[in-house]
């Protein structure tokens, strides 16, 4: 695991200023605090600071083929980098080294641009081609690991992290008004954009090819899946139990401890226990909240700890911890994310990391097995728009409109009426209204034009059923540029490595072929998924209702509390006031308070826009 950066002058092929590159490099030091190195070959620059996994000795980078010709930088692993090394010995190739980042610069030797589909990881990784002058950037299919980048005429920058590129002076801080459309709407920013107009992050499965003749982005990982049904239930229950089994045992290999981020669901449950066949014992890692907060997660891990015999640590995060962590996290971020769990990750990413260097998390089992809410919309979707017109406008929507302080039921039934599928998605996603919006935007924001991030992954996916379809959408739209960035970003910080074991390729190849009937019966979801773990994970756990991670936001705007932080979305100089109306803002802030409205996931976007406008748009320049 590393944190890398570069620069290539494509265009003027002026030499790389080294002071420049060492500063990218020094930015993002929290990500590999053990080594660092460079490579300067004339117009293109490459450098790393790395996190020691694999290899502690011998896996230095940047790392060079035998002839000096590829070099390469990588941050992630390559899970399947044994297998990888036999097939390319066998052809020829000799290793100086055991790490997993030497196997990218010989699959590139026999494979060009093809090795890319051979690996099954987590990656954002650099390949110099020194013969042909070409620069490879990619970014894997899943998006756990991001990749930024910024080109004009004459030159790319591109890094782990935005700050990288903000090391550059000529490299301007403004706000790209369609994505913060995007975050208001979806309270992330999907890819290719990023909120620094100008500044773009690869998406999943896609490279970027440099040269002199300028960048190209294109899709490597075409993989859409085709539903396959397979010969029986048993079958199924069998498979995936044993591709979740090699997928955690495969996640394991490393030359340092591996801990666990156990929340006491069915998912971190099954990998602990999967991790502590296969070596023992764990350290496992969970945070919950103070005793009288709501659907505290604390008491099922210990159980599960305790009858899985692990060594459990957890800490316990106060409402006054959680708003001093929020501008920690927003900074950490660098991107606005409203997803109020980053905070208290931070603070177990810090608890972990006294004890271990790498934790697998449970992250990336609800996409491709049904795990959400909004799988329900999708699942009665033919049901639903089969009705009349007239039934549905003069009975289900205004019956569901007058269920108080149910924005996400109110959501779905407006989404549900669309008729464009790619438009009808991003409705289920959205936590603002169109309505909402014409009252919230400003002049500015009122007239930028709508770009639907979705349709570029629903296009592909058309063909599916509609459960299929939005499980697809789900795994690369609202995953990678949400759970997975804040993940990556928050573990980094503290210079701890996070892996997914769930997205592993050969499970989520399997497990997107799946036909929804498998995946969902009666009102249980994740259906084989949760037949699959049945050995590993107790009848307490699998009957355990779905809460998700809540925090105390919706206290916040409700009760007054934190006034210094919600005070701010109504100062005269916020930035709610440049591109949002603010009474808008406070009618909604008042509307919550009252709880004739829910608006606090609305309310908790604008507070980290506010917070993340000061950081980085409005505040020094010397970061």
């Amino acid at each position: 695991m590393c944190g890398i950066c570069g620069i290539y002058n494509f265009r003027t092929h002026e030499p790389v200023d080294a002071v420049r590159l060492a500063a990218m490099s020094a930015s993002v030091a929290h990500r590999g605090p053990d080594d660092e190195g460079a490579h300067i070959d004339g117009d293109v620059g490459l450098a790393m600071r790395r996190l020691s996994i694999i290899d502690l000795e011998g896996g230095a980078q940047p790392i060079v083929n035998e002839t000096g010709t590829i070099w390469t930088v990588c941050n992630g692993e390559i899970y399947n980098f044994r297998e990888l090394r036999r097939r390319l010995e066998a052809r020829g190739h000799e290793f100086r080294s055991r790490t997993d980042t030497e196997v990218i610069v010989h699959a590139y030797e026999e494979w060009g641009d093809d090795a890319l589909s051979r690996f099954n990881g987590m990656f954002g990784l650099a390949i110099w081609d020194a013969q042909r002058r070409r620069l490879l950037l990619a970014r894997d299919p899943f998006g756990v690991k991001p990749l930024y980048y910024h080109h004009d005429d004459r030159r790319l920058l591109f890094g782990s992290e935005v700050r990288t590129i903000l090391t550059d002076p000529g490299v301007p801080r403004t706000v790209d008004l369609t994505a913060l459309d995007h975050f208001l709407r979806f309270t992330f920013v999907p890819a290719p954009r990023t909120a620094f107009a100008g500044i773009l992050k690869l998406r999943p499965g896609s490279k970027l090819v440099c040269d002199s003749s300028g960048c190209h982005e294109a899709r490597f990982d075409w993989a859409v899946p085709r539903t396959v049904r397979p010969p029986s239930r048993v079958t199924a229950v069998a498979e995936t139990r044993g591709l979740v089994e090699r997928a955690v045992r495969r996640q394991l290999v490393a030359d340092v401890p591996v801990g666990v981020m156990l929340s006491g669901g069915v998912d971190s449950s099954a990998i602990t226990a999967i991790t502590c066949e296969a070596q023992g014992s764990v350290d496992t890692f969970t945070v919950g909240f103070e005793e009288d907060f709501a659907d505290n997660e604390l008491e099922e891990a210990r159980l599960v700890a305790k009858r899985l015999g692990c060594r459990h640590h957890d800490v316990v995060v106060t409402s006054r911890d959680f708003a001093h962590f929020l501008p920690v996290a927003v900074r950490t971020l660098e991107e606005p994310i409203a997803t109020a769990s980053t905070q208290p990750f931070y603070r177990v990413c810090q608890l972990a990391r006294e004890s271990v260097k790498v934790v697998l998390t449970g992250q990336g089992a609800d996409e491709p097995f049904a795990g959400y809410d909004r799988v329900t919309a999708a699942r009665f979707e033919r049901l639903y728009r089969a009705l009349p017109h007239a039934l549905r406008d003069r009975v289900v929507r205004p019956l569901a409109h007058r269920v108080p302080r149910s924005e996400r039921l109110h959501r779905a039934v407006d989404a549900l009426d669309i008729d464009d599928p790619a438009d009808r998605l991003a409705a289920v996603y959205s936590v603002v209204s169109a309505n909402e919006r014409a009252l919230l935007y400003g002049d500015q924001l009122s007239q930028t034009r709508w770009e639907n991030p979705v349709a570029q992954w629903q296009e592909g996916a058309g063909a599916l059923d509609p459960v299929s379809q939005m499980l697809y959408v789900d795994a690369r739209f609202s995953l990678p540029d949400n759970l997975l960035t804040y993940c990556d970003k928050i573990s980094m910080a503290v210079s701890l490595e996070a892996r997914v074991p769930f997205l592993d390729l050969q499970l989520m190849r399997y497990a997107e072929s799946l036909p929804p009937d498998l995946k969902i019966r009666g009102r249980t979801r994740k259906y084989v998924l949760k037949k699959a773990v049945e050995g590993w994970v107790s009848p307490q756990t699998l009957r355990r209702r779905k809460v998700g991670f809540r925090t105390p936001v919706d206290e916040w705007f409700r009760e007054g509390t934190q006034r210094e932080l919600t005070d701010r979305l109504f100062a005269g100089d916020s930035a709610c006031t440049c591109y949002l109306d603010a009474s808008e803002v406070k009618r909604m802030f008042d509307a919550h308070r009252r709880g004739t409205r829910d608006f606090k996931r609305i309310l908790f976007s604008l507070l980290t826009f506010e917070l993340w406008h000061a950081e980085f748009i409005a505040g020094p320049r010397t970061r």
